[in-house]
This record gives structure tokens, C-alpha cells and sequence, in this order.
């Protein structure tokens, strides 16, 4: 009877530990739409890793931010192209004047008026040729351009914060469930040592062993369970969701195939795309204009200026009165104050070329570490699938050892140690894969259009 039942243990044993390894090949979600964007009582608001990036990249305070300073830009672009356009205004005036002609002009009389005028009339202004002027709107444009990039940059860091803190969510989880695993299997081996005590197979130390282990996968249980909660907190702040609002995920951690990668076109992408290389693209040009800007200040400036005004003593007895007039300004002596600022805006164009260099610099280091990492993690993922197999097998056998009276149970808790190591291996392993691959994309620039369309 007893081997009979040993028997039929060893069997669901062996079912369940199969199942525990189920988790690192679970596919991700594909739902296309969120389950909830707004709080719906307690229920939490479910999100794929899509989703989620979806929604930060509408409501993250950055990503608004970033896109308030676009705008901006564009403003500053709007006045610098004023200057070039037509000026024009209405005057209107009146008044009530007496002289004392005597001390104004020392003539015979002592004094003219009170008399009043008024005149009123459109007056306008024209900017003919101005290349200082013209070099300001060019200088606008490119710092729209610049601050179009510069969001992009913050909405490609904003997709990175939140990929890698899902991905960081979806590690506790897995870990959390493995460590459910291994308390169910835990406590399935002290009911077995306690049952082969009661028989009088098995001794007392055998118990308290298993009962160790069991009370300490019970305290990893709540650490497991702690940082799935905390991490998710983590997740809804960089969403901005209400404080209110709770939040799950539903993607898993997965491993997939990917195509082979060369490590120099990488690069050559990252250089390309990276939108931190287009903004100081336009920094730089921006820097050269202001350069020509600080020159051309020596060139004449021609503009044309009127008005056309109907003046009068009373409103019935006015005539039309006009002016139109050319100005050319040609500066001759400005105390050195052209050839300071010409001097100042080449050493900015010095200071973004060095800047450019750093970030080559920094983006090349970028793409071929995150490649090292990338490839590094797909063969760390093989390894740790064979050794997690490898321990589910210590394990089967340990326990069919300790059954049949060949040896205590400490070769049972060895095994169960080995089984966390190796679960825990593969989560991290898998954690690192994913991860690995949202860096590369984030090195070269991608990372929006990978996880976010």
C-alpha cells in the first residue's frame, strides 16, 4: 500500500513541476485597446506594454513639456519673421499750442495762438534689405527644427522609462509566481517528510529541515509579492494616472527570435536617426547663421518708411499730407562691438562642434555596448532553460531518493536551493533579453516605433 501511494506522489509531483517551468515561453497579450483609461471603481486599469507606452506618450508631464517648448519656438520664429514683413499703423492726433515767439525765435511778436491742429492717417515701414534681420528668421527656423528633436528625444526617453519599467513589473511578477511554485512545492515535500515521520520511515531533523525551507520560501513569497506592488507604483507614476487608480499588466516576459544584427550598420543607424544628432544639427547651423548675422552687421540696411495723414486746423479744412522715404544705414565705427560679437558667435560654433563629437562618441559606446548585451542575453537565455531543467530534475530525483529511504532529505533541500538559483537565472536572464533589446533600440533611435506602433 505504502509503495502504491509513493507512487501515485511521485506522479503529481512530477506533473506540477512541470508545470513551473511554464513560465518563461508564455506569448505576450495582443488586446489592440485599452481595458480602461479612466479609474472604474476598484477595478484596475489592464495594459499591454504597447498601451502603456501609448498612453505616456500622451499624458507624461515631459512629453507635454517638451511639446509646450516646440510651440514656442515656433512663437519666436513668428517674431523673428515680423521684422521682415510690413509695418503699419494709424495716428490720429490733436492739439492746442501757444508760443512765446520772442524767446522761441526772437521775432517781433510776443507770442502766436492758442491755436490747435489735428492730423490723423496711416504711417508704415518696410524692412527692403536687412541681412542681420533675415539671419534671425533663418535662426528661428532652425530652432523649431531644434526643439522638434529635442522632443523626440524626450518622448524616445519617455518610451525607454516606461519599457524598461514594465519590463521590470513583468520580472516581479514572474518571480512572484515562481516562488509561489516553490512554496506549493515546498510544502508538498514537508507533508512528505512529515508523513514518512508518522510511519517512522523518516526522522524528526528530515521535518525541520523541510519546514526550514518551507518558511523560507514563504518569506520570499511576501518580499515577491511586495516588489510586484511596488514596482506597478513606479509604472503609474511615469503614466501619470490617478493616485486612486490601480494598475496590471498583461504582457509576460518572452523570448523570440530576432534578425541577425550587424553592430557597424547599428552604428551608422544610431548616427542617422538618433534625434539628439538632428537637434544639434540644427544647433549648429543655428550657431553658423548667428556667425554670418554678427558679420553682415557691417553691410548697409536699406529700408523704406511713410505715412500719409490728413492735417488741419479744423476737420473741414484739412489737406492730405505725405512722406515717403528711403533710409541706408552703413556703419562705420561701432567701438568694437562687431568684431566682439562675430568673435563670440564663432566660439559658440566652436562650442557645439566639441559637443557633437561627445555625443558621436557617447552614441557609438551606446550602440555597440548594447549590442555586446543583446547578444550576450540570447545565450544566457539557452543556458539558463538548460539549467532550469537541469534542476527540475535534481529535484525529481532527490525526492524519489528520499522516498525510498536511500538517503535523508538533505539532498531534497540541496536540490530545492539549486531549483531557486536556476529559476531565479532564468527570469533575470530573460528580464536582461528584453531589456537588452529595448536599449539597442533605444540606442539607435527606433525605440518609439518598435513599442509604440
Amino acid at each position: 500500500m505504502f509503495v502504491r501511494t509513493a507512487a501515485i506522489f511521485l506522479l503529481l509531483f512530477g506533473m506540477q513541476l512541470m508545470s513551473s517551468g511554464a513560465v518563461a515561453h508564455q506569448s505576450p497579450a495582443t488586446n489592440s485597446s485599452y481595458a480602461s483609461s479612466t479609474p472604474t471603481g476598484d477595478a484596475p486599469l489592464q495594459l499591454t506594454l504597447k498601451q502603456a507606452v501609448q498612453l505616456a506618450l500622451k499624458q507624461n508631464p515631459q512629453r507635454v513639456i517638451s511639446q509646450i517648448l516646440v510651440s514656442e519656438s515656433q512663437r519666436n520664429m513668428q517674431i523673428s519673421r515680423s521684422a521682415l514683413l510690413p509695418q503699419a499703423a494709424i495716428t490720429g492726433r490733436a492739439a492746442l499750442s501757444q508760443y512765446n515767439l520772442q524767446s522761441v525765435e526772437a521775432g517781433p511778436r510776443a507770442g502766436a495762438g492758442p491755436y490747435q491742429f489735428m492730423e490723423a492717417g496711416p504711417s508704415f515701414s518696410q524692412t527692403v534689405l536687412s541681412l542681420p534681420q533675415i539671419r534671425g528668421y533663418q535662426i528661428g527656423q532652425e530652432g523649431v527644427r531644434g526643439a522638434r528633436a529635442d522632443e523626440q528625444t524626450e518622448r524616445e526617453t519617455v518610451v525607454s522609462a516606461i519599457v524598461s519599467q514594465y519590463l521590470l513589473v513583468l520580472r516581479a511578477i514572474a518571480n512572484r509566481d515562481a516562488v509561489r511554485s516553490r512554496v506549493a512545492l515546498a510544502q508538498r515535500l514537508f507533508d512528505q517528510a512529515d508523513e514518512l515521520q508518522r510511519t517512522g520511515i523518516g526522522l524528526n531533523i528530515d521535518s525541520v529541515r523541510a519546514n526550514v525551507e518551507l518558511q523560507n520560501e514563504k518569506q520570499n513569497l511576501i518580499d515577491a509579492e511586495t516588489q510586484t506592488r511596488t514596482t506597478k507604483y513606479s509604472l503609474a507614476e511615469l503614466l501619470d494616472l490617478p493616485r486612486e487608480q490601480e494598475l496590471d499588466v498583461t504582457d509576460h516576459l518572452d523570448f523570440y527570435d530576432l534578425p541577425l544584427l550587424q553592430r557597424d550598420a547599428l552604428v551608422d543607424q544610431a548616427l542617422a536617426q538618433r534625434p539628439e544628432v538632428r537637434s544639434l544639427n540644427s544647433e549648429r547651423r543655428a550657431a553658423k547663421l548667428a556667425t554670418d548675422a554678427n558679420r553682415e552687421q557691417r553691410l548697409p540696411q536699406l529700408g523704406f518708411s511713410g505715412f500719409w495723414y490728413y492735417q488741419g486746423r479744423h476737420v473741414d479744412d484739412g489737406i492730405p499730407a505725405y512722406t515717403y522715404q528711403l533710409s541706408l544705414d552703413f556703419p562705420l565705427f561701432t567701438g568694437g562691438r562687431i568684431r566682439a560679437e562675430e568673435a563670440r558667435a564663432k566660439l559658440e560654433e566652436d562650442r557645439v562642434e566639441q559637443n557633437r563629437r561627445a555625443l558621436e562618441a557617447r552614441i557609438v559606446k551606446e550602440v555597440k555596448t548594447a549590442f555586446d548585451e543583446l547578444t550576450a542575453a540570447r545565450a544566457a537565455v539557452d543556458v539558463a532553460n538548460l539549467g532550469f531543467k537541469l534542476a527540475q530534475d535534481e529535484v525529481a530525483q532527490a525526492q524519489r531518493r528520499f522516498a525510498a529511504g536511500v538517503t535523508t532529505n538533505v539532498e531534497v533541500i540541496t536540490a530545492q536551493d539549486a531549483l531557486a538559483r536556476a529559476s531565479n537565472s532564468q527570469i533575470d536572464a530573460l528580464f536582461r533579453f528584453n531589456l537588452s533589446r529595448a536599449d539597442l533600440a533605444h540606442a539607435t533611435g527606433e525605440i518609439e516605433s518598435m513599442y509604440a506602433k
